[in-house]
């Protein structure tokens, strides 16, 4: 009867332990999930001060181009995708800034707006094409025949002698058909060798859709794992929300949000395209 009251009270000293155990780890790592994302947010808080104070050059794109093509496949890319890199660009006195779009994103009136987007932002609108043709629709599920897309960049590359033209990656930001395609038409021509020695080729990377709608949580992911970055700050990203509003027909409320949240709008991240990488990306997408 002894040994069996000494089994009992040493079962019960048992779980009190595994009990004070469990509280313990329990508080542990709650405490460290309240620490480490308030850690995160003030890690991002204070590099986004420091580097509002410091110049972005060296982050930026070499040289900087002269003349720079930003290709996209709507009216309204040019601000949601690329605006912290027109931004910074057009305040530059050292370059000039190209835009061929390839749609008129399925309505005429959609070029007025782009008009009046570029002008606020600060592309002039001589220096802005918009194609026109019926083997180009604006279609998140057709993609684009790539020569007709290679033969349209590389004209205006040596007809304007642009030095760096920018793109979308092959994955488009949001995976749509028209913007792969242009990754597509431009990679063609830098696997057929018909790019110009003076001329470089960028595109702008691809990200999770955690990533894309983090807006200032982005920046340390950001910082350390692209080779070039364009950063405004909240009051220089008024501009592009201006710019953004100009595209009245698109401006609805989902992509009002999308101008609130999205990374696009705060930090454009940019990658070379070059011709080891881009054989190598083909020969995974045959296999």
């Amino acid at each position: 009867m002894v040994n069996v009251q000494w089994n009992v009270n040493l079962i019960s000293k048992q779980l009190d332990q595994i009990k004070t155990w469990l509280w313990w780890y329990v508080a542990e790592l709650s405490w460290q999930l309240i620490v480490a994302p308030i850690a995160y947010l003030l890690l991002c808080i204070f590099l986004y001060l420091i580097l509002k104070r410091v110049d972005h050059k060296a982050w930026q794109l070499p040289g900087p181009p002269s003349r720079l093509l930003l290709v996209t496949a709507h009216p309204d890319d040019e601000v949601m995708f690329f605006g912290p890199m027109i931004y910074w660009l057009t305040k530059s006195n050292n370059s000039s800034i190209y835009l061929l779009c390839f749609s008129t994103g399925g309505h005429k009136k959609r070029k007025r707006e782009l008009w009046a987007a570029a002008k606020i932002i600060g592309i002039p609108e001589a220096n802005i094409t918009i194609l026109m043709n019926s083997e180009l629709p604006d279609d998140p599920k057709v993609q684009w025949p790539s020569e007709i897309i290679a033969d349209q960049i590389l004209h205006y590359i040596e007809a304007f002698k642009i030095n760096a033209v920018v793109t979308f990656d092959k994955h488009g930001v949001s995976h749509h058909s028209n913007h792969i395609s242009l990754y597509y038409g431009v990679a063609a021509l830098c696997v057929e060798k018909k790019i110009p020695s003076y001329c470089k080729l960028y595109s702008l990377e691809s990200v999770n859709i955690l990533r894309k709608y983090s807006q200032l949580l982005d920046l340390p992911i950001s910082l350390l794992t692209s080779s070039y970055w364009y950063l405004v700050t909240y009051e220089q990203r008024e501009i592009i929300r201006s710019a953004m509003k100009a595209h009245k027909s698109q401006y609805v409320w989902f992509r009002k949000l999308y101008m609130i949240f999205s990374r696009y709008t705060f930090i454009n991240t940019l990658q070379e395209i070059n011709i080891l990488d881009l054989e190598l990306d083909l020969q995974y997408d045959d296999d």
